[in-house]
């Protein structure tokens, strides 16, 4: 009712680029670098790229696959594909040849639009394109024979509104391919009016305003970033954009733009509050008022720091997903009320947590996590088997497990595919992750199941230790041991110099266990060659 209301009280001619174009034209849109971009030029620049898009083959509904840094051409591309109802693709920079291959592949798209930097990458994918009649497109640096640069698609084309019908809100706004940390990435499709719908919700929640400076620090080709950007911009706010995350950078660019809002993920703001004091205290950031923080699980350690060095009343945090968009939000006033929350189900949104059986758990237990509400995915690329697996009785899942208090607080408990069974035991590596966080010589943390014939499943923690840290595997074992049941201390504690993470900061359980299958079998094979 209250979402409602503020949607219905919007002036929808203060929304969109185009009006901004009209009502604050000298306003930057852009800021990168050295660069600024006003919201005319933003405007001008993605009604020329659309019809030299158009000239190139793209039409409403058809696919244009983007592998780019965050750039400027970033979101030229974006405001283009909205303007002809064509839908960009952003591919995960990280990506290899074979995973590039497969969306550009999957998502069936006409043209591929890179940045030089990843020319090896393209190169190496052309003879695994199955279209034919595939158009490359390269941005900041020279094209091969048989490409087309990008700068000749801004300079020699069309300066003027591009025609097109409008195909209306049906028409699919976004194809997001899922970050690939559990199996291969599948294309998160959503139409115009749902993504819309996305955007004022977020503002709602967070009292986002019309004059708001927002700082993007994570890549563009993810979700949460480029929702937040756009969110930004259908605001009218100027976005400051970091190539690359850096945290003195990111300090260094609230303090010169006087940013007022931001998104990060948890790793993101590990780093900033591990930063020397006399660093942190060396940046006036007194203008952010918002930081939103999701993508993965914020353990309430770390959430303590943030709250002492930003302030009690400025850190949101939202649990989500590609597919699910807002879930619960935790308000400022309730993160150290709260401990471990996640926060009170978004308006709109309607959660069961559900048993191996289907049936709804009690207050204060575990449960597969199901949503329904009006922000959720159109469904998966091409794959309505997947979109029906995840489905039960009109409620979708991502496999998050979760328990709910009687205030009605939810506090994610870990992925259901992340889940250890050791003896006939449910551990949950996130609760061991949390404590682990407590330790005054760990900087970051993550807990694994791997396979063990007697318990079917034991533990192993990989723990990166703080600088100077002296901690031994015995006392990180004894750590556990003291502050959870005995069952839930990890059998085996390997130190490294870093945890493997996703560009958007997700840490890669997957990538671990592979890493610990391949290094017991190269300890194998090692004993028997001795």
């Amino acid at each position: 009712m209250y979402l409602d209301n503020y949607i219905n009280g919007i002036d929808s001619k203060k929304l969109g680029i185009a009006n901004h174009a009209k009502r604050i034209p000298k306003r930057p849109a852009i800021i990168i670098n050295d660069t600024v971009i006003s919201y005319k030029n933003l405007e001008r620049t993605g009604a020329i790229l659309a019809n030299s898009l158009m000239q190139l083959g793209a039409a409403p509904g058809s696919r244009i696959s983007v592998l780019m840094p965050n750039c400027p051409e970033t979101i030229y591309i974006w405001h283009a594909c909205g303007k002809i109802f064509s839908t960009p693709v952003f591919i995960n920079y990280r990506f290899k040849e074979d995973e590039v291959a497969h969306i550009v592949n999957d998502s069936k798209s006409k043209i591929l639009i890179y940045d030089h930097q990843f020319e090896k990458v393209i190169s190496g994918i052309k003879d695994k394109i199955k279209n034919p009649e595939q158009v490359y497109v390269c941005a900041n640096g020279p094209a091969r024979l048989e490409t087309i640069e990008f700068n000749n698609l801004i300079n020699t084309g069309i300066d003027s509104q591009p025609c097109v019908e409008n195909s209306g809100y049906g028409m699919a706004s976004s194809l997001i391919y899922t970050s690939g940390t559990t199996g291969r990435p599948k294309g998160v499709v959503r139409n115009s009016e749902n993504r819309l719908n996305i955007m004022l919700l977020y503002a709602f929640i967070t009292s986002w305003g019309f004059d708001d400076i927002h700082i993007v620090a994570g890549p563009l080709c993810h979700t949460a970033p480029l929702s937040f950007a756009t969110c930004s911009f259908l605001f009218g706010n100027t976005v400051v954009i970091m190539p690359k995350f850096d945290t003195r950078n990111f300090l260094e660019l609230i303090q010169k733009h006087r940013v007022t809002t931001t998104f990060v993920v948890p790793t993101m703001l590990n780093r900033i509050c591990n930063l020397p004091e006399n660093i942190l205290k060396s940046y006036d950031i007194s203008s952010l008022r918002l930081i939103i923080v999701t993508g993965e699980a914020f353990p309430f350690a770390l959430k303590k720091k943030a709250v002492e060095i930003f302030g009690n009343d400025k850190i949101y945090e939202l649990y989500g997903g590609t597919e699910l968009s807002c879930v619960t939000f935790l308000q400022p006033e309730d993160q150290i009320k709260k401990p471990g929350s996640c926060g009170k189900a978004a308006p709109g949104v309607d959660i069961k947590l559900l048993d191996a059986d289907n049936n709804e758990v009690q207050i204060g237990e575990i449960g597969k996590i199901y949503v329904r509400s009006p922000f959720l995915l159109s469904g998966y690329y091409k794959n309505p088997e997947a979109t029906e697996a995840n489905y039960y009785n009109g409620y979708f899942t991502v496999g998050d497990m979760a328990r709910m208090d009687e205030d009605g607080y939810y506090y994610i408990a870990d992925r259901d595919v992340d889940m250890v069974i050791s003896g006939g035991v449910n551990i949950y590596p996130a609760e061991i992750e949390e404590v682990l966080l407590n330790h005054r010589g760990v900087y970051d943390a993550s807990v694994i199941g791997v396979p063990d014939q007697h318990w079917g499943e034991r533990l192993v923690a990989y723990v990166v230790p703080k600088e100077n840290s002296t901690i031994s595997e015995q006392d990180i074992i004894d750590y556990i041991k003291d502050r959870l049941a005995s069952h839930k201390k990890p059998k085996e504690v390997i130190f490294t110099d870093e945890i493997p993470s996703s560009t958007s900061g997700k840490k890669l359980k997957r990538v671990l266990r592979e890493q610990y299958a391949i290094m017991k079998r190269d300890n194998f094979a090692g004993e028997l060659i001795c």
